[in-house]
Parts: C-alpha cells; sequence; structure tokens
C-alpha cells in the first residue's frame, strides 16, 4: 500500500498496541494542501505535539532537538480523511487507517459496543479511527408488514413521542441525530428542535429531499430523495410495464432535470449536505466493473493474507457485489433493464455536478463496512464523484472539511491548522491535480503517532462486537412470518401456496417436507410455489424457504445469526408448519 519503505525504521511507527501520540513530532518540506480554498504552502514545517498541531510555518528547515523529524520534500500535505458514514466492524481498524481515513461517523450500531469503541480508541486501548457516534436511530411506523427490525432502531408513532425518544438517546451519549425514511414532517420537526438544542445534525434518510427543507434538518444520505423530488413519475410508470415482476429501476434513472435547477436552489439555500453514496448505490454497474473496482477489492481482501482476520463470507461478498443490481444477478437481467440501473448511474452524476456547480456541499461516506471494504471504499467513491466532473478541490473537501462542518467538529478536524487535531496524510502526489492521489500514501498520521502502513495477521479488537446482528446486506438469511393457506384439503388440486418474510431474493426456494417446489419471486418480502396435490397428504407438513450458498441478493434478512461480526448466515429459515385434513373436512 505504501509502497516506499526508506526511514521506516527510524521511526516509532506501529498500528498494534496502545495508539499513543508521540512528545513531538516534525514534518519538514512537504507542501501543505489548504482544503478551504486550495492554497498549497510549499517548503512547511508542520510540528505535532500531542495529539494536536502545535505550529505550521515555512521556510524553516532546522530540525527541533528532542523531536521525531519526517522528511517529506516532495510531498503534499493534507488532513486525515473522514468517512461520514460507516457501520463499524470489529475488525475494520487497519482498513480504514491504512487507507488514510483517521475519523469515521457511525450511522447505526449496537450503541453500548460503538460507544466502547469510541471511548477505548480516544483513550489508546483500542487502535482504531476517531469515532463518532449516531444516537439510536429513530423511524416511523412500518408500513409494510415486510419491514424489517434493527436493534439500533426506535419506532416512534407521532411528534411528541420522536421528541422524548430523542431526548432519552441524547442523554446516552451521541455526536449525531440519525434518521430512516418512515418519519413524515411533522415528526422530523420534533425531532431537529431537539437536536438543536444539543447542537446535533440531524442526518439520514427521508422520502424527499424537500421533507428535508421543511424540517430543518441538514445531511442527506443516498441520491433518492433528491431524485424522487425531481422524477418523471408518467416515465417511471412506462419503464415498469416493461420489467420483470420485482425488479424496481432506480429512481434516479427517471430524473427530469427541467426539475433539477429548482430543487438543488432550495438545498442550496437551505444549507443541506448531500451524500452521494455512489459507490455502493450502483456497485453493481458494468461503469463500476469497468473501472476495476472488483479488482482492488480482491487485490485488497484476498491477496494478502495478513486480512485473514477479515471474515471469509464479508470478503467474498463484497467481490458478489459487483455482480448484482439491485436482488438480481446483473446476468439474469434483460438489456433494457440493466440500461436502466446504468442511466440511473450517468444521471447520478450529472445530478451531483449541477449540485456541486451550484455551490452545494458534498460529503462523503460509503456504508461501510456493512457493504463495502472500509478504507479503500472511500477512495472509491471520491474517484467517483470525480468522474461526475466535480473539481478535485470539492472532492476533497467532501472527505474533510465539509465532513467536519456537519458534524459540527470544524473547530477541530477537517484541516491542517494550528490547535486542531494531529490527523494528517503525507502524499507522494498532488490531490488538486489528480484526486486519486490520494490513494498515494507515504505516511498517515493518526492522533500524533505515525502508523506503520501494514496489516498485522494477528490484530485483535480486544473489545470484539457479540451482539447478534439482524439484517444482512451480503448474504440475507430467509425467515418466513406467515405461510397461508396455512390449511389445506387433501390432496386438493392447484393449491398456491404463499409465504411473506424477509431475505427473499430471486434464487429463493420453497421447501415442503424437505421437497423443494418451483418458486416465484413476488418481492424481496414473499415467494409463492404451486403445490403437488400428491403432497398434499393428511397431516402436519413443514415449510421452509432456503437460499443458495452464496446466494445472489442485496436485501434485509432478520434472523439469529450475527452475520456482520461472525461472519456465519442462516441459509434455511425457521419452520412454518401447515395442516393437511383429511377429504370431507371444511376448509378454512
Amino acid at each position: 500500500m505504501f509502497g516506499k519503505a526508506v526511514g521506516r525504521a527510524l521511526i516509532p511507527c506501529l498500528l498494534w498496541g496502545p495508539v499513543l501520540a508521540q512528545d513531538r513530532l516534525v514534518i519538514v518540506g512537504g507542501t501543505i494542501v489548504d482544503v478551504r480554498d486550495g492554497k498549497l504552502l510549499p517548503d512547511s514545517v508542520l510540528v505535532l505535539e500531542g495529539d494536536r498541531i502545535a505550529s505550521i510555518s515555512a521556510g524553516e528547515r532546522q530540525r527541533p532537538q528532542g523531536a521525531t523529524v519526517i522528511d517529506a520534500s516532495g510531498k503534499y500535505l493534507i488532513p486525515g480523511l473522514i468517512d461520514s458514514h460507516v457501520h463499524y466492524a470489529e475488525w475494520a481498524a487497519e482498513l480504514y487507517l491504512n487507507h488514510g481515513v483517521t475519523t469515521v461517523l457511525d450511522l447505526g450500531n449496537h450503541h453500548e459496543w460503538i460507544k466502547a469503541q469510541k471511548h477505548g480508541v480516544e483513550s489508546g486501548f483500542i487502535p482504531g479511527p476517531r469515532i463518532f457516534v449516531s444516537a439510536t436511530v429513530l423511524d416511523g411506523p412500518p408500513v409494510s408488514e415486510g419491514y424489517f427490525e434493527r436493534p439500533y432502531v426506535h419506532i416512534v408513532k407521532n411528534a411528541e413521542e420522536a421528541a422524548a425518544a430523542l431526548r432519552q438517546h441524547i442523554g446516552e451519549e451521541a455526536d449525531a441525530i440519525k434518521v430512516y425514511d418512515g418519519l413524515n414532517v411533522e415528526m422530523l420537526r420534533a425531532i431537529v428542535r431537539e437536536a438543536q438544542k444539543a447542537n446535533l445534525p440531524v442526518i439520514g434518510h427521508f422520502k424527499d429531499v424537500r421533507d428535508v427543507v421543511a424540517a430543518g434538518a441538514q445531511g442527506v444520505e443516498h441520491l433518492e430523495p433528491v431524485s424522487h423530488a425531481v422524477a418523471d413519475s408518467q416515465a417511471m410508470q412506462e419503464a415498469m410495464k416493461k420489467v420483470r415482476k420485482g425488479y424496481r429501476p432506480p429512481t434516479e434513472a427517471f430524473i427530469d432535470f427541467g426539475k433539477v435547477p429548482g430543487i438543488i436552489d432550495l438545498m442550496v439555500k437551505n444549507g443541506l449536505y448531500l451524500n452521494p453514496t455512489l459507490r455502493i448505490s450502483f456497485m453493481g454497474d458494468r461503469a463500476l466493473r469497468e473501472k476495476g473496482f472488483p479488482y482492488q477489492d480482491f487485490d485488497l481482501l484476498i491477496n494478502d493474507w495478513r486480512l485473514r482476520y477479515v471474515p471469509v463470507s464479508f470478503r467474498l461478498g463484497f467481490l458478489k457485489e459487483y455482480q448484482e443490481i439491485g436482488v438480481w444477478h446483473w446476468s439474469d437481467l434483460s438489456e433494457y433493464e440493466q440500461d436502466l440501473f446504468h442511466q440511473g448511474y450517468t444521471n447520478s452524476l450529472r445530478l451531483v455536478k449541477m449540485f456541486a456547480d451550484a455551490g452545494g456541499k458534498l460529503y462523503s461516506g460509503t456504508d461501510s463496512t456493512h457493504m463495502c471494504p472500509g478504507g479503500l471504499s472511500l477512495h472509491q467513491e471520491l474517484e467517483l464523484l470525480a468522474d461526475a466532473g466535480v473539481s478535485p478541490l470539492q472532492v476533497l473537501q467532501s472527505a474533510t472539511i465539509h465532513s467536519a462542518e456537519l458534524m459540527r467538529m470544524q473547530e477541530s478536524l477537517g484541516t491542517l491548522e494550528t490547535g486542531k487535531r494531529a490527523d494528517v496524510l503525507i502524499l507522494d502526489g498532488n490531490p488538486l491535480q489528480d484526486i486519486r492521489n490520494t490513494r498515494k500514501i507515504f505516511r498517515v498520521i493518526s492522533r500524533g503517532r505515525v502508523l506503520d502502513g501494514q496489516y498485522h495477521a494477528d490484530f485483535e479488537n480486544p473489545v470484539p462486537n457479540k451482539m447478534h446482528e439482524e439484517t444482512s446486506h451480503l448474504f440475507p438469511s430467509p425467515r418466513i412470518r406467515v405461510a397461508s393457506p396455512d390449511v389445506f384439503q387433501e390432496a386438493a388440486p392447484g393449491v398456491v401456496l404463499t409465504v411473506k418474510g424477509t431475505g427473499m431474493i430471486p434464487y429463493s426456494f420453497i421447501r415442503f417436507n424437505g421437497r423443494r417446489l418451483k418458486t416465484e419471486f413476488i418481492d424481496v418480502f414473499q415467494l409463492q410455489a404451486q403445490i403437488p396435490s400428491n403432497l398434499l397428504q393428511p397431516g402436519t407438513h413443514s415449510v421452509t424457504v432456503e437460499n443458495p450458498d452464496f446466494a445472489w441478493g442485496t436485501t434485509y434478512a432478520p434472523g439469529a445469526t450475527d452475520l456482520s461480526h461472525l461472519g456465519i448466515r442462516d441459509r434455511i429459515s425457521n419452520e412454518f408448519l401447515i395442516i393437511v385434513r383429511p377429504k370431507g373436512g371444511a376448509i378454512r
């Protein structure tokens, strides 16, 4: 990753063990990039004392006595990068740090565990990036019987409940407020009012970006709330008539660009920050495969044997995601359906550029490590923003100063200035010439300590997460909630069994007493199959759903396994029992 080993032996730079700041570290000769305006300070002297930047000057090459010195001549210095949307995993520390991500914002995790991680990192007991955490996520009442439950989500029914819940969760310690799109505008307003009292940003998923403006929230996750506000509904309806059952084209494919300037003007005037999450939203698109992203992930997660501590199901799962569009393997979709998805990608790039050109503030987050590998994915996201035509400076700002501003942490993070935190990247290339130069890392300095940039096969988090994770984006575990009808008559002809639950994918199949039935995928919450009349013998019979090993399909699946942290999953659902009555019995 780091390429050059010159001088490594001269610098105490271990990642493993207590990560404590060195007394004084001086970086001389490098060019500091001011991410506020793009100005360059060549031949600089950056002095770090403990976890703070003590001073910045230029042209002074004298080495202070008693200090560790790094010669950065010909190199460029930027602040440590910030990933503003992660779901932190216990094994992710080295992935983030070795890619220069020195700060993360966790937007959904087991709250007590992620707080323990945060405190452990701050004390030096646990190695890892600086961690900020959201409060327990708030969402509105489920609108579908297939709603999936998450342990870190609090369901509220009205504005009063929303405000009361937020007051409770703020007291549990939080750096941000995360919301889901089940909340209506009145609930959002109540949440924003309480959050403002605590000076906390409200970030999350929304149905429509106009709701964000109406409520006074700031951080918009994903492009869907924007594309929903400017979509051509008639074109969308026409497309849905042409695609297969269960396939949902991205809303971004139907953007009416005549409506976009007005919506962007509304967003910019109201100070909204936008996180496009292009990397995970269009992971299965041909453009990302052509860019070689799967090979980059493979080289990192599979070829480096030192990362064997990362669960193998996740390493394979990340690569699997590149072969999918929604819940379908891309090769199973028609050319029209694939083109719709790609149109969503190209429209998204255009939308992001229009937002940035209008003065909108982008911030970068990746949904790692539940959806993609930490660290590397942020660099991929930055590259996609540059592909959209966003200037390198604006792209760099999205992972530094803009993210810090959104989190209300701009006084301590996001730029290289005296008094701020000692998180520094030393690069071999100028990121303002090519944003991909953020990958050319010579040194990572996290919390005042120089890291060695290596992966350690014996890495072990001293506070592992032993909680069960009830959702999986990578390998869903099927779960039956109801099967109907649940009573049949012996040898009844043409019986269609409907199974409802979660974790359903196009490649799921229903088993009746262990016998596989020809199964039709309706949507991610529903399957159907016809039961041959000869199988309907009197008695009590078992119905299960099975997902093939390493099945395709990205969906949500409540279950009893801790896939996220233990790397395991259930291929076979819970058992649902139905009754077959002898002939002559009444049918319910």
